[in-house]
């Protein structure tokens, strides 16, 4: 029964967090007035957090993460379907499945998205964009490693993750219809395919 009223207790906090640093953002966000919407003292809040820097963690960790394992499964399976292409000139510059995925997570969660966004300063998230186009870099080597007489120019690596980004960010802030995002997102994902293939892979 304790444990069951720490995991709504914990919850409630989570709840009124997130609604607090998106209002006013980490920094000006009041950890009582959170305490205040979830029902619980701020004793209650350190048994749980350590400080606000954790309980923001709680609020985004979770979006991050689902988005993060998105990519990673995404890039083994592209690697998977580079390995059995003919030649680079043949791939069909596709990828719909993924781009869809990654907008359903994101607007799913747009909530937490847009706090990572606009209001995440001062926090260790204030360059989550810079750390998701790192992760993107750091799958090109296994990627190539398939790819026989092929090398990849670093430069293009770190200019196509940047590109990508900030891509998928400028349509999911400017456009709040789900669909019509995913549809401009297809589109998008086509053309930055062909500059992946272009750009980045180089004939050794």
């Amino acid at each position: 029964m304790k444990q069951n009223t720490d995991y709504k207790k914990r919850n409630l906090l989570i709840k009124a967090a997130k609604e607090e640093f998106i209002k006013h953002g980490y920094t000006k966000a009041s950890l009582r007035t959170i305490c205040a919407k979830a029902g619980v003292t701020t004793g209650a809040l350190y048994f749980f957090f350590e400080n606000k820097a954790e309980l923001f963690s709680a609020v985004v960790d979770p979006s991050i993460k689902e988005l993060k394992d998105l990519l990673n499964k995404y890039f083994i399976e592209d690697a998977k379907y580079l390995a059995n292409a003919e030649s680079l000139e043949t791939i069909e510059a596709g990828h719909n499945g993924a781009s869809e995925l990654i907008t359903s997570c994101v607007y799913r969660n747009q909530d937490v998205f847009r706090l990572l966004l606009n209001r995440a300063e001062n926090t260790v998230y204030e360059n989550a964009l810079d750390d998701l186009a790192k992760l993107i870099e750091g799958c090109i080597p296994s990627i190539v490693s398939t790819l026989p007489g092929y090398t990849y120019d670093d430069f293009m690596v770190e200019f196509m993750a940047r590109l990508t980004i900030d891509s998928y960010i400028n349509v999911i802030k400017r456009e709040p219809d789900e669909k019509k995002a995913a549809e401009k997102l297809r589109k998008i994902t086509r053309y930055l395919v062909r500059g992946w293939v272009k750009l980045v892979f180089v004939k050794e």
